[in-house]
């Protein structure tokens, strides 16, 4: 049985290959917060996504400051775009709550009533 050859190294005087990056975190992050932000109007989902955005954000950035990922900028634009979709989340959260007895028909007839009159 024919054995294929064997595969190249590096180059003689050269360090062997470093392990690849692991800016999985990071970019996790920066997934989950650019989602969190259309889907702030469901604030029950959006509040939760956007605070699993920050932890991964905050766990990419300590790996880019231990050395072991190369994608710093990703991880804080995570964390940024966490921060923004959690924000409007207690915003929708807020409006929520403000307007639950708010009657829309009767705001609508009074404008015409003022319009009339």
């Amino acid at each position: 049985m024919a054995y294929p050859p064997p595969a190249y190294g590096p180059p003689p005087g050269q360090q062997p290959y470093g392990a690849a990056p692991q800016n999985g975190f990071g970019l996790t992050s920066m997934i989950l917060g650019i989602v969190s932000i259309p889907i702030s109007c469901c604030w029950y989902i959006s509040g939760i996504v956007g605070i699993i955005g920050l932890v991964f954000g905050f766990l990419g950035k300590k790996k880019v400051d231990a050395g072991v990922a190369n994608n710093r900028g990703i991880a804080i634009a995570g964390i940024i775009t966490s921060a923004i979709g959690v924000a409007l989340s207690i915003l929708f959260l807020i409006l929520t709550i403000a307007l639950q007895d708010f009657d829309t028909q009767q705001w609508i007839q009074d404008l015409q009533d003022q319009q009339n009159a």
